[in-house]
């Protein structure tokens, strides 16, 4: 929208100050041309005291929106700042339980097979020794008390 100033406003002519005797004489056609430069000037006038204000508050309007489009943009970027900042965050504490997990675990393992050795070497340590049956034992020599044994079963 234009905005009128005082400067843009129609120049008015001198009022004619002749007399018309009759209807087209050059009179009259200065007369018309007169009324018509008065009725564009009111207009004109007219316009500049309605719009002018309106024109102003359409600028300021205009001015608000843009400050609050910057606004927008400007919470827009530390939302997505935050948003990034938050999912970093969440992803470091993700992967240190993870690893505090994988610690614990590789820790109990090794817990349960340092405890299961030294259960088998402690069974084999109190154990009597005990002769595997089989060939080695037909190898050996016979003592009495196999011979006792044996008469006992046969």
């Amino acid at each position: 929208m234009q905005v009128v100033t005082q400067q843009q406003f129609t120049l008015l002519p001198l009022k004619p100050s002749c007399l018309v005797w009759y209807a087209g004489d050059p009179c009259d056609e200065l007369i018309q041309q007169y009324n018509q430069a008065v009725e564009q000037r009111q207009r004109q006038e007219w316009q500049f005291d309605v719009a002018a204000p309106l024109q102003r508050q359409i600028a300021d309007q205009q001015k608000q929106i843009a400050d609050q489009q910057n606004q927008i943009k400007t919470l827009q970027l530390t939302i997505e700042s935050q948003t990034t900042d938050a999912l970093q965050s969440e992803a470091r504490n993700q992967a240190f339980l993870n690893g505090v997990g994988a610690v614990l675990g590789v820790g109990m393992a090794f817990f349960v097979a340092v405890a299961g050795f030294r259960r088998v070497l402690a069974r084999s340590a109190t154990a009597p020794k005990r002769e595997p049956q089989g060939v080695a034992s037909a190898l050996r020599p016979w003592h009495e008390s196999d011979r006792e044994v044996i008469n006992l079963r046969g």
